[in-house]
């Protein structure tokens, strides 16, 4: 009989637990999580601030109506910047165009889907630039095959 009461125990805690966890928590102030020393402050627009650090296994960062991703870097109108240009911005902003300097980054932080976004039009442009770095090695070699045939007539 103990262990039939136990065991209905058990299931009602279980079934309490999950459902508790299932149910959204409101707090219409918002939520601040960390030591009272970090002197947290939530900005407008928020609605959870943490103090140190945060460890999980995964994030989804939900995006409704997402306009920035990088596929517009595979548009045919899409205007990539040659090389010697990005490395004159290089030169002069000590950073990648469209990407925030250090500085930004200091001031404002990072939107984590923006920046995603961002170094995904990295890698798309890296990859045009392979592209066509590869569409000239061929052309070249062509040229090189072409050359060496025509030096031995």
């Amino acid at each position: 009989m103990k262990k039939v009461i136990y065991f209905s125990i058990i299931c009602g805690l279980l079934f309490i637990q999950k459902s508790i966890a299932q149910s959204p928590v409101g707090f219409p102030t918002g939520i601040i999580v960390g030591p009272a020393s970090a002197n947290l402050t939530l900005p407008a627009g928020y609605t959870m601030a943490v103090g140190g650090g945060v460890i999980t296994e995964k994030i989804r960062v939900a995006t409704t109506g997402t306009t920035f991703w990088a596929d517009f870097v595979f548009d045919k109108n899409y205007k990539l910047r040659t090389l010697s240009q990005v490395a004159e911005y290089i030169k002069l902003n000590k950073h990648l165009p469209d990407v925030p300097s250090t500085a930004d980054v200091n001031k404002d932080g990072i939107d984590l889907a923006q920046t995603q976004a961002i170094l995904l039009q990295k890698v798309e442009e890296l990859t045009l630039y392979v592209i066509e770095q590869n569409k000239k090695i061929e052309r070249l070699n062509k040229k090189v095959k072409y050359l060496s045939k025509n030096k031995n007539k």
